[in-house]
């Protein structure tokens, strides 16, 4: 049976070989909006290139983890990240349906040599989420052992 830290490394190491994956999908552009691997879809990545974000957010996160040996950590920051890639995905969804883009052209974007087109967007969000699931996380962790020094 497998013990719970080893599964962190597991998704380490999965997310390690995904992310390269990733990668080398996107260098064809007919790949950067295909679906990945449905390892990729738990971990929030729809199309490839979520995953050139994702994949090391997700490795990082497992890899800490299992450094210290935590996985409520890990189930703490799983569900934080699908509340706030959720609600992500209903703010651009809902952009998407009502906002015209002129003005913003993809490509005065630095990511767009890497991801043109559509791409810029999605991976411009994904990346804000991913700076709001470390703050919401260490808002919780500090605000605790701040509340514990009382």
């Amino acid at each position: 049976m497998l013990h719970f830290n080893n599964i962190l490394l597991i998704v380490f190491f999965a997310m390690i070989a995904s992310t390269i994956r990733a990668y080398f999908a996107c260098q064809d552009k007919a790949q950067i909006l295909r679906s990945p691997w449905r390892l990729c879809e738990v971990f929030g990545s729809f199309v490839w290139a979520d995953h050139i974000i994702l994949g090391p957010f997700w490795a990082l996160i497992s890899l800490v983890c299992y450094l210290l040996q935590d996985m409520l950590l890990f189930m703490l920051i799983f569900s934080v990240f699908w509340l706030i890639r959720s609600c992500g995905e209903v703010l651009y969804w809902f952009l998407q349906q009502f906002h015209p883009r002129a003005g913003n052209e993809p490509e005065q974007y630095w990511i767009h040599r890497h991801a043109p087109g559509e791409a810029v967007w999605f991976l411009h969000q994904i990346f804000w989420q991913c700076i709001s699931v470390f703050a919401i996380i260490l808002t919780i962790y500090f605000a605790y052992h701040w509340i514990l020094t009382f």
